[in-house]
């Protein structure tokens, strides 16, 4: 009930049941003056009750309206939201972002077009902190930014203060041993793309261990997710999705590691999941990719295809 279903229902009431529940009755009217007072701090204390009831209502009522209503609530929910990421177990303890947020975004209230299969997202933030220097093409943030071991963007919604989408970087150790090697190519003189060209080795690690357990299986991370939503359950589904495949991916057994979702770092995959009581027939995903340096999990409604 919110304030102004009470205030209504409070001040319909017929003032004759007030007066009859406050009259005196004879045994009253002849009883001792502490009797007497007795009966009015009883009244005092019957409206400072329901006054407070009021404003409890009220104050409920505001945050359930505006719970996320500024950039600065956004970044403090986002950290209490991965907070409870990690309690849950869907992440290490060890993830966290220090320092302040690198941007904020704030996006309005809109319908996603055929490559989002029609999802409404709803009012939200993203709250982005950046790995720091790290190599990804023409994306690469600046060198002065802060040195994190992980990174992220988080979708949060205004409404529940929820994340409804995330992704989680994480930088391999030093001590880390690549999975592969690749080249990147610069030009020696960046105002010059026609010139002379270097190359330099790129790196390639697995260590999605330092995100989320190395034993989370496909089946557990989907079970937390659908507990932090709200959500009764889920479904797998085959990948197929003509943006980034000729021809459908071998479904996923849910009980395999979910690390193992890349287990081919070129092949870009990611999972196809089905909530019960998401909007209907709307996907969501999860992903694991591998960038020089280190990797990423996406999860979550924002991703490239949906």
């Amino acid at each position: 009930m919110n304030r102004e279903l009470l205030s209504k229902a409070l001040c319909e009431i017929d003032e004759s049941f007030i007066a009859e529940a406050y009259r005196p009755v004879p045994e009253a009217a002849s009883s001792s003056s502490e009797r007497i007072v007795h009966m009015k701090k009883k009244r005092m204390i019957t409206f400072a009750l329901v006054a407070a009831l009021m404003l409890s209502l009220s104050i409920a009522a505001y945050a359930a309206v505006s719970m996320v209503n500024s950039p600065q609530v956004a970044e403090r929910v986002a950290k209490e939201e991965i907070e409870r990421w990690k309690e849950i177990g869907l992440l290490n303890p060890e993830v966290a972002f220090e320092g302040e947020a690198d941007r904020i975004v704030e996006f309005q209230e809109q319908k996603g077009d055929e490559r989002w299969y029609g999802r409404f997202f709803a009012h939200s933030y993203d709250v982005r902190f950046y790995l720091g220097p790290v190599r990804w093409g023409n994306q690469t943030p600046s060198a002065d930014l802060v040195q994190r071991k992980y990174g992220c963007s988080l979708t949060i919604d205004t409404l529940s203060g929820k994340i409804t989408a995330a992704t989680i970087d994480a930088k391999a150790g030093e001590d880390a041993v690549p999975v592969r090697e690749d080249v990147w190519k610069d030009p020696v003189d960046p105002s010059d793309p026609e010139g002379e060209w270097v190359e330099k080795p790129i790196y390639f690690y697995d260590n999605y261990a330092d995100i989320f357990p190395a034993d989370m299986t496909v089946d557990r991370f989907c079970t937390l997710l659908a507990e932090y939503w709200g959500f009764s359950g889920y479904r797998l589904a085959e990948t197929v999705d003509e943006f980034y495949y000729d021809e459908p991916q071998a479904s996923v057994d849910p009980n395999s590691l979910l690390k193992d979702l890349n287990a081919d770092a070129k092949a870009n995959y990611y999972l196809t999941v089905f909530f019960e009581g998401d909007q209907p027939g709307v996907p969501m995903y999860i992903q694991l990719n591998q960038f020089p340096g280190y990797v990423s999990l996406m999860v979550g409604t924002v991703h490239a295809v949906g």
